[in-house]
């Protein structure tokens, strides 16, 4: 009897929320499927006093997320086609800005945006994105976050 070749362990893509428990849809366009929530906290997680807000994005008909964005109170970071377990990117946050601001930097500049779904395999979406939808999904993001006690809207 052969061995057979054990297949590689497959990572297991992050899947799009449901709206509710916090989630807030986004009206991101046509092509996109964006989330957010204010202050996501892990179940069995003890609080630790760490505010983790989170924006999801996938491809409009898709549930696997395509990039996350976790501007947390600390240790902010972003991920392309998130895992669990998969490798966290840093968002620079400099002295004076709050993290939320730097991870909408990615949709008020829609290259970078563009960018970031191309590493993740979208690139024909990317190609198809309205820079004006980005920008709108940018300010109910911002809305959502003063609403809920976090950065004042400009």
């Amino acid at each position: 009897m052969s061995e057979q070749p054990q297949p590689e362990p497959q990572r297991t893509q992050a899947i799009m929320p449901e709206d509710g428990g916090g989630w807030h849809r986004i009206d991101a366009g046509p092509h996109l499927h964006v989330m957010f929530h204010p202050n996501r906290q892990l179940l069995g997680r003890e609080a630790d006093g760490v505010l983790r807000k989170s924006i999801v994005v996938a491809v409009a008909g898709k549930s696997e997320q395509a990039l996350r964005f976790d501007p947390f109170s600390v240790g902010s970071h972003y991920h392309i086609r998130p895992t669990f377990r998969g490798r966290q990117i840093p968002l620079w946050v400099e002295e004076g800005q709050r993290p939320l601001e730097v991870a909408l930097k990615f949709f008020e500049k829609p290259l970078r945006f563009r960018g970031l779904l191309a590493q993740a395999e979208e690139d024909e979406v990317a190609s198809r994105l309205d820079d004006a939808d980005l920008a709108r999904a940018a300010r109910q993001i911002q809305e959502l976050d003063a609403a809920a006690g976090g950065m004042p809207t400009a």
